[in-house]
């Protein structure tokens, strides 16, 4: 009989509860392979192969290994992908995330999209294959510019980009911007950066010669590694031999070096060396998956540096019904004390298979089978018919090495109709030219991070603006053409407005100070808002006239009298200001504004210095919070920062100032930062009026 299986009415976010026998979460070599021979386990146990589940974050499996050829241009994306319901006939199949794994219940918790109510599994046999996720924020900026090679797409959208950077150095005449836009760098001498390295260099040397102003010799590709040579797991002499054939067709490689700060034009070494490039591709940076992770850490499973622990049977230690598999498990070498299998494609469908005859042995009440393949060997694709290999301890390199990675890696693609197709791209690839047409999908993305170094450039003078720019760590200056700076933007001060708002580009260069961090706002996203809104229209609309004000700073100064700019502000400043003490209450500000009738108001501590300012607009947004009366205290709202000037500066440098930080007034201070008075733009240039009457 095959179990019960109950689904709850929706009732709001409910989630579905299924009973089923195995839930393997994961949907790797490790994951697929366990499911396809689960089927058939399931029916001689007689049961049904419903009661197999499969979860994974996306509906087709990745035959990884063949990757780098697809950024290459020489397999179409498609032909190295596999639908996993086709894969595990007749298992359940539930494409989403895995956000819980509760032991103790036996219950699994799956997000299943923004329009589904979920899945609950309820699990007699629980197979852990989650495979390993992309942490790259040990190095900043890395996950804001460096591209990746962890799935098909990835490999498509490094296609493109590549394609992408040689069209627009085939029209740019700068040479420092040339040079950057055909300079690649690839992080990490492993096996996908190695092969990722030799594609892309293929790529990059047969497609040149449809570029009329590119030269072979202009494209660089740059493969830095950490390690003494590249293919550290093969023989000294393989690895050696990679790196030189490498070399010889052109391969920059940069030995026992880490990258420190990724930027959109610079990838900086520990070394202090710096490169100049527009495309950096990481092939380094594994981590945990988020929920074995939490399993570990919480004392729910034994581990090894956050790989799950299991015997020979491939059983989690101390856990009879969970088991694990892949890149996620720590699985020990057979004959091999104290060492564990290596985290390869071949090792992880020989765990998967011999998972699911595991499980469908202890169904059956069967003495279980240790896990002994102890791999056949290794394989690496350097690109231009050449390759190396080490199988069963015999070492080949060249284009034997290639012939046997292609035939290899050709007999372990799932699916006779995937193995013609990538067959008949091989085959195509040897008479006719790589695919350069630029197929570049574009997803909405609503912000993206960017990182800065100290000096970089975010944008220059006339460049056509895209994006809203928020300061959330650090600084940018505006600087003009001879190199002034007309505006500093500190953190929680957004830019870009302007140019994005009314075209036309940049009125200046954008330059970070010191190591900043910021959020980009699409123009796709930013201008709907500004169309849409009347409110969101105002706020923009002030600051883009602060910006366009900055722009016309000699015309302001032209209505001024040059008498009244090389005045001290103490001449000119207003010393009756309405100020506000921050120990006062909303109500004592209500009572001020009727009394005194002016858009900002300087705040100050008890002994008058300077803490802020407070506007009408402030005050007013803060009211309508809940919780908040007359006796709320003036010292929880977020006081405005207005540019300050001491009493014997110049009007002129006063101006300046305000100019610089986008703002029509200044405070008067002393040295001790107490409040002498107010000085605005509009006063001076009345009174500029009133003496020429």
């Amino acid at each position: 009989m095959r179990p019960s299986e109950e689904v709850t009415t929706r009732t709001g976010p409910a989630p579905h509860r299924i009973s089923i026998e195995v839930a393997i979460l994961g949907g790797g070599f490790a994951g697929v392979y366990c499911g396809q021979r689960i089927g058939k386990l399931l029916r001689r146990a007689e049961l049904d192969r419903k009661d197999a589940a499969i979860v994974s974050d996306q509906n087709y499996m990745v035959f990884q290994p063949m990757l780098a050829e697809v950024a290459g241009a020489s397999i179409q994306p498609r032909h190295v992908v596999n639908p996993i319901r086709q894969l595990c006939r007749g298992l359940r199949v539930f494409r989403g995330e895995v956000i819980s794994v509760d032991l103790e219940k036996r219950e699994a918790l799956i997000d299943t999209g923004n329009f589904s109510a979920g899945v609950i599994l309820e699990y007699k046999h629980l197979v852990l294959s989650m495979g390993a996720e992309i942490d790259l924020s040990r190095v900043p900026g890395m996950p804001e510019h460096a591209l990746l090679m962890q799935n098909v797409g990835d490999a498509m959208i490094l296609r493109a980009t590549i394609v992408k950077r040689i069209e627009e150095a085939n029209a740019e005449y700068r040479e420092e911007v040339r040079r950057r836009l055909l300079t690649f760098v690839i992080v990490g001498g492993g096996y996908s950066g190695v092969e990722t390295a030799g594609e892309v260099l293929d790529m990059l040397h047969e497609v040149a010669k449809f570029y009329t102003n590119i030269s072979r010799d202009e494209i660089r590709v740059v493969l830095v590694h950490s390690r003494d040579r590249i293919l550290n797991t093969l023989s000294d002499e393989l690895g050696d031999y990679a790196g030189r054939k490498l070399v010889d067709r052109g391969l920059e490689l940069v030995l026992e070096e880490r990258v420190s700060a990724v930027t959109a034009t610079k990838v900086y070494l520990k070394s202090g060396r710096e490169i100049e490039t527009a495309t950096v591709v990481s092939t380094v940076g594994t981590a945990p998956n988020q929920v074995i992770r939490k399993l570990c850490e919480d004392g729910d499973l034994p581990h090894e540096r956050l790989r799950i622990r299991t015997n020979e049977f491939l059983q989690v230690e101390g856990c009879e019904n969970v088991w694990a598999a892949g890149d996620c498990a720590y699985v020990p070498l057979a004959e091999s004390e104290g060492e564990c299998c290596p985290q390869t494609a071949q090792f992880a469908m020989r765990q998967g298979a011999t998972l699911a005859e595991n499980i469908g042995r202890s169904l059956k009440g069967q003495e279980l089978k240790p896990f002994t393949f102890k791999g056949l060997g290794e394989l690496a694709s350097i690109g231009h018919q050449t390759a190396v290999a080490n199988i069963m301890g015999l070492q080949f390199s060249g284009f034997i090495a290639w012939f046997m990675w292609r035939s290899i890696y050709l007999s372990k693609l799932p699916g006779i109709d995937r193995k013609l197709r990538v067959v008949i791209d091989w085959t195509l690839d040897l008479f006719f030219p790589r695919d350069i047409n630029l197929l570049n999908p574009r997803y909405t993305k609503l912000f993206q991070q960017v990182h800065l170094e100290p000096d970089d450039k975010l944008f220059n003078r006339g460049e056509p603006a895209f994006s809203l720019y928020v300061v959330q760590q650090g600084q940018v200056d505006l600087q003009d053409e001879t190199g002034r700076v007309v505006r500093s933007i500190e953190e929680g001060d957004f830019f870009g407005e302007r140019a994005l708002v009314h075209g036309g580009g940049y009125l200046y260069d954008a330059v970070s100070q010191g190591r900043t961090e910021l959020v980009s706002l699409s123009g796709e996203v930013v201008l709907p808002f500004f169309k849409s809104s009347r409110r969101f229209r105002r706020v923009l609309a002030k600051t883009t006239a602060q910006v366009s004000a900055e722009g016309e700073y000699d015309a302001i100064v032209a209505k001024l009298d040059s008498e009244i700019l090389e005045e001290q502000v103490r001449e000119v400043m207003h010393t009756n200001v309405a100020t506000l003490r921050s120990d006062q209450t909303i109500g004592d500000a209500l009572e001020l504004f009727l009394q005194r009738r002016f858009s900002i108001y300087p705040m100050v501590d008890a002994e008058g210095k300077l803490t802020g300012a407070l506007s009408r607009e402030d005050l007013f947004d803060f009211i309508k919070r809940d919780g908040v009366d007359n006796d709320t205290p003036l010292s929880e709202i977020d006081p405005t920062h207005l540019p300050t000037s001491e009493a014997d500066q110049t009007v002129g440098a006063a101006l300046e100032k305000m100019i610089r930080y986008g703002r029509y007034k200044c405070m008067i201070t002393d040295s001790e930062n107490r409040l002498l008075g107010i000085v605005a733009v509009m006063d001076l240039m009345g009174e500029a009026a009133r003496k020429k009457l």
